[in-house]
């Protein structure tokens, strides 16, 4: 990672093979190696290094323990993840967001265990108790829980934005390219005669708008063929009323 937090991703106690290749082949997605499984319920095999995909690696390097508390070893900071959140008097589960686990781990240097619980009965109380912090994805009220793995994805991937630069894959506008537009539409506006106070509101209306959008440049050059035909059709007209009416 591009940072000083190094992540040990640890399973309790998983009970379906599918679901431990599916947060291997996550883990791979958002460049985490390190994986300890806690008493797996199950086998972790053919199903589990298919499901893996291309992070069989992630599987075959695993560190299967027997307990919690060897999961946790060496490590600087315990995150525990949970769907069941408790309200401010229940200190033991009061959690935090992924977002703001990333706030909190931006100046962190360290060794951090990032710890998902059981897919039926989560973490018991004596796990939290364990943890430096507790975790929730806010979901439905209706129905909370995620799937471990599914959890895990959206978690993951908050990591990843904290500590990768994650560069867009269109580029925007410049600043010079949208006041183009916007003059483009100006004159627009002028041609086409409109009362002083529309003119000013749909002005600003429109400024206010390219303002908030993401626009690429060449969104806005195509834009700027349709305001500049406009305008000059307009133009056009209103010269060929103007001989007309001589």
């Amino acid at each position: 990672m591009m940072s000083s937090v190094r992540i040990r991703v640890v399973l309790v106690e998983p009970l379906y093979e599918i679901n431990i290749g599916y947060v291997a082949r996550a883990m791979k997605n958002f460049a985490l190696e390190e994986l300890y499984i806690v008493n797996p319920r199950t086998n972790i095999g053919i199903t589990a290094m298919k499901f893996a995909s291309h992070a069989q690696d992630v599987l075959e390097k695993a560190v299967i323990v027997k307990s919690f508390e060897e999961a946790i070893k060496g490590v600087d900071y315990v995150v525990g993840t949970t769907g069941k959140h408790g309200r401010e008097y229940n200190i033991r589960r009061s959690a935090i967001t992924p977002e703001q686990l990333c706030e909190a781990l931006k100046d962190f240097s360290g060794y951090v265990a990032l710890v998902f619980g059981r897919e039926d009965i989560g973490l018991t109380n004596e796990e939290l108790e364990k943890c430096d912090v507790i975790v929730t994805i806010p979901a439905n009220p209706k129905y909370p829980i995620l799937n471990l793995s599914h959890a895990a994805i959206i978690i993951f991937y908050e990591l990843y934005k904290c500590f990768h630069p994650v560069k867009s894959f269109l580029p925007e506008a410049s600043h010079e390219e949208k006041e183009r537009l916007i003059e483009y539409f100006n004159e627009l506006v002028d041609v086409i005669g409109l009362p002083e106070h529309r003119r000013y509101t749909a002005k600003m209306a429109f400024r206010r708008v390219i303002g908030r959008a993401f626009a690429t440049s060449r969104e806005l050059y195509a834009l700027y063929g349709v305001f500049r035909r406009a305008v000059s059709l307009i133009r056009e007209y209103e010269n060929l009323k103007s001989k007309r009416g001589r």
